[in-house]
Order: structure tokens, then C-alpha cells, then sequence
């Protein structure tokens, strides 16, 4: 429950959308006057059923096709289910689409067109929650090996529910006999696995982006609400109708997850792209372009949309033809273009560590002789010596950590650098780094406060790359703090994240420079907060590389507040205990009075 209250807080827009189906359900069923029996009050809503279905079949059929290829270029288990899944809605919604009453077949009812939709969601849900399971390594080769037969055997059933719903409908007529029984089981049969597979599906990493897993989720939520309305519903009215908008927000929700997909490869194929999207626009007008040319040869009669069919289906697939290849084309001037530009990446990327290498090994010698002349081991020197030593020292040990941190970048930026994840306690690291800080912070006489909530846990995170990340928030707020100027530093716990802020009394970050300053070597234009370098941008990457994020706002003080939000799984976090409390300090509450060197309990 803690959960669900947890999601709805962060994504209180999405919890609307999703309640205000049930909300209307739930009005027209307790007002049954306005749950309207639409089926006979117009033969037009049965005209819209038959277009609706074969619209959400095109629709479902292009997310099978896209499935696949959405969830990686590995063929697995789970791509293979989730496509089968949406085929088996495809072709059930267009044997229901086809057998809608007085449409092309003659009739107030069609058993066809009853047991397309009664088991298109159960069938369909069936194999959506099959893709989430964590299937053994042995049962995963199998079933890759032998998807070919899977897909076989599911249009072969296909096939013969076909030919039995159109060619012998009497079996079905008899499983009639058993009403509300069986559609009332196969209703709660759809609705237990679709919500299941959703909240499978918001807590699995289907494809390494939370977007993704999202809208995933709020698919199958949309499906089981579809379920809900036919379960619960009653035929022909408004409450049961209500499957169709919920069915077509679900496939377009699905095909939004597709084609973030796409967005969000290295290897993004324009053509996958846009023939989704077009695939959806060509089905939308050849449906249209079949009832219009049906109204406009049928003014003397004799013209059925059967016949019409053929034509919809041939100006459908010349009009995908001639999208993909123009698209096809397009992709690969972009291609070209994109590998010219990686491989001028990669010869940037070898030329800067070249020069970083080069730039290093001399350094680290001067490092090492001023740091022998420093403990005067080559003779004594005087204060003044001393003191220029001291500050030689300082800017070299910059530079060096200019160095660390192109470096880093750069391997962040091409995915080589591996985080090396420990169990940390983030409170004493960054009370670690505050301290280190304090004979900065002393020099210009500002005043550190440090607060953290109680019971944080130990989370797993790299704890050298976090170090430099703390080491880097707290010298960017103490350089742009002014003379007995404030920095506060708090860490607190929301949900499964832990949350840490840096703010500062400085100048502050311009609205329309919040974005930017993360950008390499970035300058802040019209302010005094200038010279970011690669600092800030080394922060957010290695932020981002633990699945959180490094934002910049105004903060209490005047200055900028730098939020770092770094996400964790409960399960892989560990409580402060009675065993480990003594490594804690004794308080959560303290401020680092720079002037007089000594931390002090508030």
C-alpha cells in the first residue's frame, strides 16, 4: 500500500488519468438514466464498434510488430510473449470488428463477435503476464529456440477459433448456455493477470529507462480497466462501450513506450521510427477512405463495405510502401552522417587522452618535487618560500583534478566507466568531506551546517566517484559564498530515495542558465557564478549513473541549491542497527563554525 501511495504522490497526473475512467463507470452505474442503451438507439454506434475494432487491430498489430525490436536487439522470452500478447489482441479485436452486428454480416447478435471480445483481453493477458516472469536460463533457451513453433501454434488456434466463430458459430452459441458464468471467470481471470503484469511491469527493468517501465504499466492498467467496464457493464449501454476509449488509449500509450524506445537508443533507426507513426495515420485513413467511398458509390444501391475491403487493404500497404522506403532513404543519409560524427568522437576522444596522459605524467612529478621541497627534504626554505610552495602545490592538485575529471567525463560519456557499488553510510562520507573542507571555509569565514534525518540507511553507491561528487558541490558553494556567508548541507530520506541539498548565500544560478550549467567548461553569462568547468557536469553524469539526478534551484539562503537525488532499492539498502550505531555520530544536528575550528551539537 506504501507503494501505491508512494507512485500516486510522484505521479499525480497519471493517477487521474487513470481513476477518471472508474469515476464515470461508477456515476453511470449508479445513475442507471444515464447509462444509455447507445447499441439501439443508433445503428451508427455499431458502425463506430466495427471501426473502432479494426482500427485498435492495426494498432495492436503495429505494436506487436514493433515490440521486439522496442525491448532490445536480443530476442528473449519476454519480447516474445509481450509480441504474441499483442497479436492475439490484434486478431481477436479484428474478428470482432468484422463480426459486428449488421455490419457485414447480417443480424442483432453474433456469437463472432460476443466471444472475439470476451477473449481478447483473457488470451491477450495471458501472455503479457508470461513476458514478466523471470524465466530460468534452461527454460529461456527453450522457448527462444523454439519461438518459431510458439508463433505457429498461436496462429494455428487462431486460425481455428476463425473458422469456427464465422464457418460453425453454433459451437459458441452453446458455450452461451453458461452465461454469466464463464465470461464473469474469464473477466477476473484478465483483470488479476493484467494488473498483476502492470505492477510486474513498473518494478522490472524491461528496458533500463523508468519512462518506459511507466508506460508500460499504465497499459496494462488501461486493459484491465477495459475488462473491468465489459465485466461489469451492460451490453450495449454506455458503461460497457466504454472498453473501446480505454482499449485505444491503452495501444497508444503502448506505442508511445515504443517509440521512446527508440528515442532513447544510441542506435535510433529513423525508419522504425516513422513507419510507427505512419502505420498508425495510414490505418486511420484507409478506414476512413473505405466508408467514404462505400457512401459515395452506395447512392444506387448494390455496394456492401465487404467489397470494399480489398481496396482498403491495397491502398494501406502501397501507402506503407512508399513511406518506408522514403523514410528508408532518409535513414540512411542520417546514418551516414551519425557514423562520421562517432567516428570524429572517437578520434576527439583518443587525441584528449593522449594529451591528458601526456599532461599527467610530467605533472605528477612536479606534484611529487614541490611536495619534497615542502617537508624541506632538499634544504630548509624561508616563509615566504613556504607559502609559495603551498600555493604552487594547491593549483597543481587543481589541475590534476581538472585532469581526473576530462577523463572521467569522457568515459562516462562513451559508457566504459563501471561503478564499483559498496554499501555506504552517505552521511559520514559527506560529514567526511565537510571536514576536509573546513580550512577552506575558515579562510573566508563561513559558517557550514550539516543535518541529515534520522535512520538513514546504508545505500549501495560508488564511494570513490560519489566522494568527488560531494567533494565538488561543497567547493563550488564555498567558492561563491561571500565573507561570513552560509552553506547548508542536509541529506533527507523521501520514499526510496535518498535526497541531498547543498545550498549556499552566494549569487545564485539565473533561471535560464540552470540547464547550461551542467554542459562542459559552461559559463554562467550576466552573473557573478561563473566557471563551472567540468565539475558540474562530472557530478550530474556520475548522479545519472546511479539511476538519480543533479538539478540547481534557488535556494532559502539567496544563493543556488543543488539537489542530488540518488535512488535505492530497499532491498539492497541496510538499516542503522544496535551493531553499527556506534560508527554513527551521536547526533544528526551540527554546525561547522569555521572561525573557531569546532563542530558544535545544535
Amino acid at each position: 500500500m506504501s507503494e501505491l501511495v508512494y507512485h500516486i504522490k510522484r505521479r499525480p497526473f497519471t493517477a487521474v488519468c487513470l481513476a477518471i475512467p472508474m469515476v464515470f463507470f461508477a456515476l453511470l452505474r449508479f445513475f442507471p438514466t444515464l447509462d444509455i442503451h447507445a447499441w439501439s438507439l443508433s445503428w451508427y454506434t455499431r458502425l463506430i464498434q466495427y471501426y473502432f475494432g479494426a482500427f485498435a487491430s492495426f494498432i495492436a498489430l503495429i505494436a506487436a510488430l514493433f515490440a521486439n525490436s522496442a525491448l532490445g536487439k536480443k530476442t528473449s522470452a519476454r519480447s516474445i510473449f509481450l509480441t504474441i500478447g499483442f497479436i492475439a489482441l490484434s486478431a481477436l479485436f479484428l474478428f470482432s470488428s468484422l463480426a459486428t452486428p449488421n455490419i457485414l454480416i447480417e443480424g442483432g447478435s453474433n456469437p463472432a463477435f460476443i466471444w472475439s471480445i470476451r477473449l481478447s483481453l483473457p488470451i491477450s493477458g495471458l501472455f503479457f503476464a508470461a513476458s514478466t516472469f523471470d524465466w530460468p536460463p534452461a527454460a529461456e533457451k527453450f522457448i527462444v529456440r523454439f519461438r518459431r513453433l510458439l508463433w505457429l501454434a498461436g496462429l494455428l488456434l487462431l486460425m481455428i477459433f476463425g473458422i469456427i466463430a464465422f464457418g460453425n458459430p453454433s459451437i459458441l452459441v452453446r458455450w452461451m448456455a453458461y452465461d454469466p458464468l464463464v465470461p464473469n471467470l474469464l473477466g477476473a481471470l484478465a483483470i488479476t493477470l493484467l494488473a498483476w503484469t502492470a505492477w510486474r511491469a513498473r518494478v522490472l527493468n524491461w528496458y533500463g529507462s523508468k519512462v518506459i517501465n511507466g508506460r508500460l504499466a499504465v497499459v496494462f492498467l488501461l486493459l484491465a480497466q477495459a475488462q473491468f467496464s465489459l465485466m461489469l457493464g451492460i451490453a450495449g449501454q454506455l458503461s460497457w462501450l466504454m472498453y473501446h476509449p480505454l482499449v485505444i488509449a491503452a495501444l497508444i500509450v503502448a506505442l508511445s513506450a515504443i517509440l521512446r524506445s527508440f528515442q532513447t537508443s544510441r542506435d535510433v533507426q529513423l525508419s522504425r521510427y516513422f513507419a510507427a507513426l505512419g502505420s498508425i495515420l495510414i490505418a486511420g485513413l484507409s478506414l476512413a477512405s473505405v466508408e467514404i467511398s462505400f457512401r459515395w458509390l452506395n447512392t444506387g444501391g448494390g455496394v456492401n463495405r465487404t467489397s470494399l475491403i480489398p481496396l482498403s487493404i491495397a491502398q494501406g500497404t502501397l501507402s506503407f510502401i512508399v513511406l518506408y522506403f522514403v523514410v528508408f532513404y532518409l535513414n540512411q543519409l542520417i546514418t551516414e552522417r551519425n557514423e562520421t560524427l562517432r567516428r570524429e568522437q572517437h578520434l576527439r576522444s583518443e587525441l584528449t587522452q593522449l594529451i591528458v596522459h601526456d599532461l599527467k605524467s610530467p605533472l605528477t612529478v612536479i606534484l611529487s618535487g614541490m611536495n619534497l621541497m615542502g617537508k624541506e627534504s632538499l634544504g630548509s626554505l624561508t616563509e615566504t618560500q613556504k607559502r609559495l610552495i603551498v600555493n604552487l602545490g594547491k593549483s597543481g592538485e587543481n589541475i590534476l583534478q581538472m585532469i581526473n575529471d576530462l577523463l572521467d567525463v569522457e568515459r562516462l560519456e562513451a559508457g566504459v566507466l563501471n561503478l564499483q557499488k559498496t554499501l555506504t553510510d552517505t552521511a559520514q562520507l559527506l560529514r567526511k568531506q565537510i571536514e576536509e573542507s573546513e580550512i577552506l571555509a575558515s579562510t573566508n569565514k563561513q559558517t557550514v551546517t550539516f543535518t541529515y534525518d534520522k535512520e538513514l540507511p546504508q545505500i549501495r553507491i560508488d564511494k570513490a566517484l560519489m566522494t568527488r561528487v560531494f567533494t565538488n558541490l561543497l567547493s563550488n558553494a564555498l567558492k561563491f559564498t561571500p565573507e561570513h556567508g552560509q552553506v547548508n548541507v542536509h541529506i533527507a530520506l523521501k520514499e526510496a530515495q535518498l535526497v541531498v541539498t547543498v545550498a549556499d548565500s552566494g549569487p545564485g544560478v539565473p533561471a535560464d542558465e540552470r540547464d547550461r550549467i551542467f554542459e562542459k567548461f559552461a559559463q554562467v553569462d550576466g552573473g557573478e557564478r561563473r566557471g563551472a568547468g567540468l565539475g558540474l557536469t562530472f557530478c550530474k553524469m556520475v548522479a545519472e549513473a546511479h539511476g538519480g539526478s543533479l538539478t540547481v534551484e534557488e535556494s532559502d539562503l539567496g544563493g543556488a541549491l543543488f539537489c542530488l537525488v540518488l535512488p535505492f532499492k530497499p532491498e539492497e539498502s541496510l538499516l542503522f542497527t544496535d551493531e553499527n550505531v556506534q560508527t554513527q555520530p551521536p547526533y544528526s544536528d551540527w554546525a561547522l563554525d569555521t572561525p573557531h575550528h569546532t563542530p558544535t551539537p545544535n
